[in-house]
């Protein structure tokens, strides 16, 4: 509701107290007055507001790029080919305000670098996810293949992961059979998901081990069925 009330009225919010229990809002200006307080009411599990000084002594400032492409984060990643006018008519729709077409083009921009950074920080992350793995679940398995760029850096290729406990209930308690599929991730970050599957004593779907690889070839495939060929202990 408040990002409603920003939108419609052109006014850059800031929200200093934003968690479960207490919200604290103000307006971005400085000179600004607008102030709005409330807290959760556990009696009647819902939000009330305890103060509001609702006046604004500032000029309308809004970036309404930012908000937009904050707002439409999801949609934009899942359908990156959605059209700026199709953009545009949907923030007509929903704030009932006229928006620009340079407006909804910076929004999708500002949204796809949005998640790329989220990303790529993800990514960073992924030795120390692996360590975790190793420490909290001994004898699992990790694989985290890296590849020289055309700039000299260091880009990510590969990624295997099988735990030791789903080691041991497929060879103890699963039925011979193993399932292996692969399918396209979508996203700012392109690949492919590769999986074994196994069955249980009840006939149930049975994760065994799956990996990330940039692309879906005879190479990468040999390199998870040794992986997996070895962690199962088929030979």
């Amino acid at each position: 509701m408040l990002c409603n009330y920003a939108v419609a009225n052109g006014y850059q919010l800031c929200f200093e107290k934003n968690d479960r229990t207490r919200l604290l809002v103000r307006c971005s200006k400085g000179a600004s007055t607008f102030r709005l307080w409330a807290s959760w009411m556990s009696d009647e599990e819902s939000f009330q507001i305890k103060s509001l000084k609702a006046d604004h002594n500032c000029a309308r400032n809004f970036k309404f790029g930012s908000l937009i492409g904050s707002h439409y984060t999801k949609e934009i990643v899942e359908s990156q080919k959605i059209s700026v006018r199709k953009l545009r008519l949907k923030v007509m729709v929903k704030f009932g305000i006229q928006v620009s077409m340079v407006q909804c083009r910076r929004a999708k921009k500002y949204a796809l670098k949005l998640v790329e950074g989220n990303l790529v920080e993800h990514y960073g992350k992924l030795w120390s996810y692996g360590h975790e793995i190793l420490r909290i679940n001994p004898g699992s398995t990790v694989k985290l293949d890296m590849e020289d760029g055309p700039d000299g850096k260091k880009y990510f290729s590969n990624f295997y992961c099988c735990f030791q406990g789903v080691k041991q209930g497929w060879i103890e308690g699963c039925r011979r059979v193993i399932g292996l599929d692969g399918c396209f991730l979508k996203g700012v970050c392109k690949g492919e998901l590769l999986c074994a599957i196994g069955r249980d004593a009840n006939d149930k779907i049975y994760p065994i081990a799956w990996a990330v690889v940039n692309v879906e070839n005879k190479q990468n495939w040999k390199w998870f069925l040794e992986l997996l060929i070895d962690d199962l202990h088929l030979i």
